[in-house]
C-alpha cells in the first residue's frame, strides 16, 4: 500500500525519475516531513529560519495533491516534477503524465496557482507566523479566522503565530466558498491539525455567525487582485465590510493580514491605504472609484506587490524560479 496517494483517486506517487533539475536549490532542501517543518516553526524556543518557509510552502503543495504526503520525506525531484505538470497542467496531457493528478491539479488550479508562487508564499507565511500579538489580544482564547481560504496554507500560518505567541490550543476558522477546494483543504487541514475549513461565502454578513460572540485575534483575507485588475473584481472590500458590520466593535485589537493594502486610482492619481482604521474600506469620497492594489503594509513596512518574496528567490534554482505560478 502506498505511503501516500493522489488526492482525488487513491493512485501512488509516480515513480519514474524527475530528473536532476529541482525546483528548491538541494541545500535547501530539508529532508524532513511536512509535519516535522511544521513542528519546528511551532516551537517559540527555536529560530524560524526563512528556508523553513520556502520548504513549508513546496511541502504543502505536494501534500495538497497527494494525501498522506504531510508525513512522509518526499524526494525533491518528485516535487519539482508537480511543479513541472501544474506549470502547463492548463494545456494537454503529456505522455507518462497521471490523468487524474492532472486533473486535480485542474480542479484546484486558482488555489494551487496562489500556493505555488513560493517567493511570495514564503514570505506571506513568515509575516503571519512571526507576528507578534498585543497584550489585548495574549490574554483571551486565540481565535482565528482566515477569509477565502483557498488551500488553507495561512491556517497553517495562523497556527504558527498562535503557538510562538504561547496558544496550545488555537481555534482558527477557514472560509471558501469554492466547494471542491473546501472539501480538499478541510481534509489536508484536518489532518494537520491547524483548523476547519467551512464552505460559505464571506461577502454575507450572515456567515460570521459562525463566530458570533468571539473576539477575534487574528484574519486573514488574501482576497486581493492582481495589479492589473480592478480591484472589486475580487471580493477583498465587500468580504471586510461585511466582517466588520458583524463584529461591530470587537475587532479593535485583532490582528490583519494584509495589515494594510495600497490601492492606487489613475483618474485621480491617487493612492489609499486600506487598514483596520477605516475597516479597509479607504475613503468615502472615492467609493465609486475603480481602484488597483500596488502594495502590502506586512512585517511594518510597505511591499511593492511585485516585490513581494524577492528575498527568497535565492532559495530557488533558475528552474524554479520560471516554474512558479505568479500570485499577483
Amino acid at each position: 500500500m502506498p505511503l501516500f496517494a493522489a488526492a482525488t483517486a487513491k493512485r501512488p506517487v509516480p515513480t519514474r525519475d524527475a530528473g536532476a533539475a529541482s525546483v528548491i536549490l538541494p541545500e535547501h532542501y530539508l529532508r524532513t516531513p511536512l509535519t516535522a517543518d511544521l513542528d519546528r516553526l511551532c516551537d517559540p524556543r527555536r529560530p524560524a529560519e526563512d528556508v523553513l518557509f520556502v520548504n513549508v510552502a513546496a511541502k504543502y503543495f505536494f501534500a495538497y495533491v497527494y494525501e498522506g504526503a504531510h508525513r512522509a520525506v518526499v524526494p525533491l525531484p518528485e516535487i519539482t516534477r508537480l511543479f513541472e505538470q501544474f506549470s502547463r497542467h492548463q494545456s494537454l496531457n503529456e505522455d507518462g503524465d497521471d490523468v487524474e493528478v492532472m486533473n486535480s491539479l485542474r480542479q484546484w488550479s486558482f488555489a494551487l496557482r496562489m500556493l505555488a508562487d513560493l517567493p511570495k508564499t514564503a514570505h506571506i507565511l513568515r509575516s503571519v507566523a512571526l507576528r507578534r500579538l498585543p497584550p489585548e489580544v495574549l490574554e483571551r482564547p486565540y481565535v482565528g479566522l482566515d477569509i477565502g481560504t483557498g488551500t488553507g496554507i495561512l491556517m497553517l500560518a495562523a497556527r504558527i503565530q498562535a503557538r510562538r505567541n504561547g496558544f496550545d490550543e488555537p481555534e482558527i476558522l477557514g472560509l471558501e466558498y469554492d466547494r471542491p477546494v473546501a472539501e480538499r483543504s478541510g481534509r489536508l487541514t484536518e489532518d494537520l491539525g491547524t483548523g476547519e475549513v467551512v464552505f460559505a461565502d464571506a461577502r454575507y454578513v450572515s456567515t460570521y455567525s459562525l463566530i458570533a460572540g468571539k473576539d477575534l485575534s487574528f484574519v486573514s483575507n488574501e482576497t486581493v487582485s492582481a495589479t492589473h485588475q480592478r480591484l472589486r473584481r475580487e471580493h477583498f472590500v465587500k468580504i471586510f465590510y461585511a466582517l466588520f458590520d458583524a463584529c461591530k466593535g470587537r475587532l479593535k485589537h485583532t490582528v490583519f493580514f494584509p495589515e494594510g493594502l495600497i490601492v492606487y486610482n489613475k483618474e485621480m492619481n491617487v493612492s489609499v491605504m486600506l487598514s483596520r482604521i477605516n475597516g479597509f474600506q479607504g475613503t468615502p469620497e472615492y467609493e465609486t472609484l475603480d481602484f488597483y492594489p500596488q502594495g502590502l503594509f506586512i512585517e511594518g513596512r510597505v511591499v511593492p506587490l511585485h516585490q513581494l518574496g524577492e528575498e527568497f528567490l535565492p532559495y530557488l534554482t533558475q528552474m524554479g524560479r520560471s516554474l512558479i505560478s505568479r500570485r499577483w
